[in-house]
């Protein structure tokens, strides 16, 4: 070999070598190019999944307050619906009794009638059968709340019983509105009148041969129950123009929550499927809630004999709104298991095998088979 191609030859080695390391040194830069655009994207997709699951977790929290906000409104400020709701509820065994013993309780008070008793037996035989004015006294009011509890069964007092709702819904929501036209108690306080079912029950005890009640008057307030103080009445006022408010705005919150979960994540699939868990999850949250609310309203009834009662009332009042947290359940159950069954999970994808072959099974079995 020549000089000349020896030197030609070093220099092509020298030109490679160079080529190569400018060819390390461009992949470097690129790759930390890469690298840096991978954080970027890295990061960028993490807070989008960081908003994402902030965003679930409050459309889980609108889904427990929504339908009790709907709920609220519809059962408690509505007069038909809140009529159609509670007034079947007086002809319940458990509610009739309670509610005969009370007005019974009532009436036995207000027409004096351990002292009229007493007094007829004085003058029948002063100083001999004033031992018997208690047993008679007693039987008198067993026999005024069972007198009592026919009127409250009765399907004419049902009619009536309706009407005196209507008629004490329409005013409570009028007075808590504003309309002061409506007529309210003496004191300012906002009353239920029961005098008409007292009246009744004072005519059947006159028929049952307790003439000297017909000429016992009594007074208008005397089947007067009070529902709201006057002090209350603006508590419950302030209470109302919330719920007007969270009526609309909670379902409206729901559902721009939950369309902007949707739009911002990068599994969309995903997304919706924990969705649906949250549903689920929030509908479990709220029947707790709900357990939680009767255990709180029934150890504020004070006579232990009407508890059942008031159990059987919030039950028959919350059924709508325990129904429709259940269905929304079980469409949060199976709306997280379709999705589920629908990602890239080993389990999902034998799962599907399954049904496809159980599927292929169906169409290809032989008629007769």
């Amino acid at each position: 070999m020549s000089y000349s191609d020896s030197g030609l030859e070093k220099h092509g080695m020298e030109g490679l070598v160079s080529e190569i390391e400018r060819l390390r040194a461009e992949n470097a830069m690129l790759k930390a190019d890469l690298d840096r655009q991978g954080q970027k994207l890295r990061r960028r997709f993490s807070r989008r999944d960081t908003l994402t699951w902030i965003l679930i977790v409050l459309t889980s929290s609108a889904a427990i307050l929504a339908p009790i906000a709907v709920w609220a409104r519809r059962s408690f400020l509505n007069t038909d619906n809140f009529a159609r709701i509670v007034s079947p509820l007086v002809a319940n065994e458990t509610v009739a009794g309670s509610l005969s013993d009370e007005v019974a309780s009532r009436l036995f008070v207000h027409l004096e009638m351990q002292k009229r008793v007493k007094a007829a037996l004085q003058e029948a035989l002063p100083d001999r059968l004033d031992f018997m004015t208690g047993p008679i006294a007693g039987s008198l009011q067993a026999l005024t709340q069972r007198i009592t509890y026919e009127v409250i069964t009765d399907p004419r007092f049902q009619t009536a019983w309706e009407r005196i709702l209507k008629l004490a819904h329409s005013a409570a929501v009028g007075i808590i509105r504003g309309d002061r036209s409506l007529s309210i108690g003496s004191n300012g306080d906002l009353v239920l009148d029961a005098g008409e079912l007292m009246g009744n029950v004072r005519g059947r005890l006159v028929e049952a041969g307790l003439g000297f009640l017909e000429k016992v008057p009594m007074s208008s307030n005397a089947g007067e129950v009070v529902l709201f103080t006057s002090t209350q009445l603006g508590e419950v006022k302030a209470g109302l123009e919330i719920l007007d408010t969270l009526n609309w705005m909670l379902p409206l919150l729901l559902l721009v929550l939950l369309a902007a979960a949707v739009f911002i994540s990068t599994d969309r699939r995903k997304t919706l499927m924990w969705l649906f868990v949250g549903a689920a999850a929030a509908m479990v949250l709220s029947l707790m809630l709900l357990d939680l609310a009767e255990g709180e309203l029934l150890g504020e009834v004070r006579n232990p004999k009407n508890v059942e009662a008031a159990r059987v009332i919030w039950e028959g009042v919350t059924g709508n709104l325990v129904r429709a947290n259940v269905a929304v359940l079980i469409v949060g159950l199976a709306g997280a298991l379709a999705f589920a069954l629908a990602g890239p999970y080993t389990w999902a994808d034998r799962a599907r095998q399954k049904m496809k072959q159980l599927l292929a099974a169906r169409i290809y079995r032989r008629p007769g088979e």
